[in-house]
């Protein structure tokens, strides 16, 4: 049956060319970063896999939205509650002893606490559908940090794909420089089959043969171009017309 979603999520282009390259499935890269998203990690100060990109990038988009701190519209009716389990949560966190998973495991029933006492304005359903037919479904730590943050849940998704290009992190692999995005990092590792069912084999047509083989013979011309974002825009034009060749089809 189809599903209109009242809050149609935009996929930006070069995470369209991204999931293309890599060969995903859109919804299925916004699932495992929804479900990499917890409370936990927002207070843990060690690394996690996963959990840690996943967790910093939505922090990301809060710090570039809020230029100050705002009351949660959801929690206005049960700050107490909130405070105390958002207590809980961080001893957790910070306790040195024990495994991540564990205690990660020990914070859902507080999550769930706060999950029934808040008042739901930003995530009215449990499921957002990315178009008519693929259905993305948000956990209960995703929902309290919308609802913590006044954010709707299509504001931390589109944050998420906007900080992905395969042209920018190309061109600076190419150049051996630094590409600091934990977020590119986080989707690589997805692509790679981190938090995924990577038992469905798939083909490689003729189209997507030639453009693997073009893709590395650009990489080799490219090595007189050191500017890094020359290199970025032919990349990305190289992309976007594997891209657009593949969905014509």
């Amino acid at each position: 049956m189809k599903r209109i979603n009242d809050q149609q999520i935009i996929v930006p282009l070069e995470f369209n060319v991204a999931c293309a390259i890599y060969k995903v499935k859109i919804v299925e890269v916004l699932q495992v970063f929804i479900d990499h998203v917890t409370l936990y990690d927002t207070m843990r100060e060690d690394y996690c896999e996963g959990f840690s990109e996943a967790t910093r990038t939505v922090g990301s988009y809060v710090r570039e939205k809020r230029k100050r701190p705002v009351q949660s519209k959801a929690m206005r009716n049960c700050r107490a509650l909130l405070i105390s389990c958002l207590s809980n949560i961080k001893v957790l966190a910070t306790k040195k002893a024990g495994l991540t998973i564990v205690k990660r495991k020990k914070t859902r029933p507080l999550v769930n606490m706060i999950s029934e006492a808040m008042e739901r304005v930003y995530t009215i359903s449990d499921t957002l559908y990315l178009d008519e037919y693929s259905a993305i479904k948000l956990s209960k730590d995703f929902c309290v940090l919308c609802e913590a943050h006044n954010c709707y849940p299509k504001e931390f998704l589109e944050h998420f794909m906007g900080r992905i290009s395969v042209a920018d992190a190309h061109a600076h692999k190419g150049l051996k420089l630094i590409y600091d995005n934990y977020t590119f990092s986080f989707f690589s590792n997805i692509a790679d089959g981190f938090g995924r069912d990577t038992t469905e084999m798939f083909d490689l047509t003729d189209t997507e043969l030639d453009f693997y083989e073009r893709m590395e013979e650009l990489h080799l011309e490219l090595y007189i171009i050191r500017d890094v974002q020359k290199r970025a825009n032919i990349l990305r034009d190289l992309y976007l017309l594997h891209y657009q060749a593949i969905t014509q089809n």
